[in-house]
């Protein structure tokens, strides 16, 4: 998720499910919606990315 402290800092936030199960909108208001629960997972600023978990090296 974006951030307010500048382009090179993000958030990221653990989601429980694949990245496939996700759909991004982008638009004025990003949206993150669960595909399996429709549910809305995030709205607001982008742009948004659902990425696979980052393993430690």
């Amino acid at each position: 998720m974006p951030s307010w402290l500048g382009s090179q800092v993000h958030e990221e936030h653990a989601l429980p499910l694949a990245p496939g199960d996700y759909k991004v909108i982008p638009g004025d208001r990003w949206t993150v919606t669960c595909l399996k629960t429709n549910a809305t997972i995030y709205s607001g600023i982008g742009p948004v990315e659902v990425l696979r978990e980052r393993h430690a090296p």
